[in-house]
């Protein structure tokens, strides 16, 4: 996890920046605006990348669906085969109940992470009938600060999941993101909500290297980048569930903070599982 933490503390710096930047253009230039200044960043970023990256530069490159012989010549591979060839080497990891484990439990957490962090805490802090009615600028200091604590955090907490154990790290991250979430809905001014976001981004800060640390230790090396690939797709479709599903709560019961509610008691409900599993597969282990 400690290899991880410089990698995602320039995440957060970057999430830090982001939000911070994009709130206050939308409060001085517009939204419309912001939005061309955003896809003019992204141009230059491709431009740069196109230079500067290795893997972009003109050259005799072959791909993964591409296989070469002794003599060189490439023997061409349609994606969707190479897909199918990446999905059968994923069955022999599915087998394993511990990488089972860490992977329901960590769509679990981004399933909630979307559905609260990314669908309803922008309109919880905004809206007008409730106790903060927040501006674009406003919102984009919360998110800035909790990317800057993530960023002052992710080494130190990188460290303690490497001595604790990271599934340790995993059941407390979970455990106290969900009680974090319960916490913020109940918040009426701005220090109960500075300081359940504190713990909201402590928890997942543990959450961000601990899984993708764990499934590459109890993986052979060989199979470490089909392992953190599959983590990866376990993640997307928690997120691709979450921001809908969790949203879909919220107008209909026409409560964000039940919504949120709801997404902190499937994480909790989540870790619960993930904690009594892994204490099942440890103790069958074991014997």
């Amino acid at each position: 996890a400690s290899t991880m933490a410089p990698v995602m503390s320039c995440f957060a710096a970057g999430m830090a920046l982001g939000p911070a930047i994009g709130g206050l253009l939308a409060d001085q230039i517009g939204v419309e605006p912001t939005f061309f200044v955003v896809s003019a960043s992204f141009f230059s970023l491709t431009a740069v990348n196109q230079l500067l990256l290795r893997e972009t530069k003109p050259k005799d490159y072959i791909f993964p669906w591409e296989k070469s012989t002794q003599n060189r010549e490439v023997v061409k591979k349609s994606l969707s085969s190479s897909v199918t060839e990446a999905i059968a080497q994923w069955s022999p990891l599915m087998s394993n109940d511990r990488v089972k484990n860490v992977l329901v439990f960590n769509g679990i957490y981004w399933l909630a992470l979307s559905g609260v962090q990314m669908t309803c805490l922008p309109l919880f802090l905004t809206d007008p009938s409730g106790p903060f009615c927040m501006g674009a600028t406003a919102v984009g200091q919360v998110y800035m600060g909790m990317s800057i604590v993530q960023v002052i955090c992710n080494p130190g907490i990188a460290m303690l999941a490497d001595k604790i154990g990271k599934t340790n790290a995993m059941v407390g991250g979970g455990s106290l993101l969900s009680m974090s979430i319960a916490a913020m809905t109940q918040s009426t001014d701005l220090i109960q909500l500075a300081a359940a976001m504190g713990f909201w981004t402590i928890g997942s800060t543990m959450l961000s290297t601990a899984p993708v640390a764990y499934i590459s230790d109890i993986v052979e090396a060989k199979k470490r980048a089909q392992s953190i690939a599959l983590l990866r797709t376990s993640g997307d479709l928690g997120f691709f569930v979450g921001a809908a599903s969790i949203g879909m709560v919220g107008d209909f019961t026409g409560d964000l903070s039940l919504a949120m509610q709801t997404g902190g008691g499937i994480l909790f409900a989540g870790t619960s599982w993930y904690a009594a599993r892994q204490y099942l597969s440890e103790k069958l282990l074991k014997m």
